[in-house]
């Protein structure tokens, strides 16, 4: 019952980063298609494994498309979104200290 909390806190705090996001980047669209693609490509390698038996997700992740949960589905694609705009982030601070330095 424990990891079922801490899953659903972890979720929250992405869901959350992720809408923190959104508010502040000017290129809302280029995020949302980082979304809808993380949560695909997530989705498809999640389903394929769970189809060939390398993994299973534990039962209170529900509800599942395939064994996959959709929750997983969608901090997937939140989680690519998020790497992407702090790999911007540190793209611009780098470069703005090589034309100051």
């Amino acid at each position: 019952m424990y990891v079922q909390y801490l899953w659903y806190l972890l979720f929250a705090g992405i869901t959350m980063a992720y809408v923190a996001i959104l508010y502040r980047t000017k290129d809302k669209r280029a995020y949302v298609g980082y979304f809808i693609s993380g949560s695909l490509l997530g989705f498809v390698i999640d389903a394929v494994s769970v189809a060939q038996g390398y993994y299973a997700y534990v039962p209170f992740s529900i509800p599942t498309i395939f064994g996959v949960p959709v929750l997983t589905t969608l901090a997937e694609g939140f989680s690519v979104a998020i790497t992407i705009y702090l790999f911007n982030v540190a793209r611009t601070m780098y470069l703005k200290s090589r034309v100051s330095g």
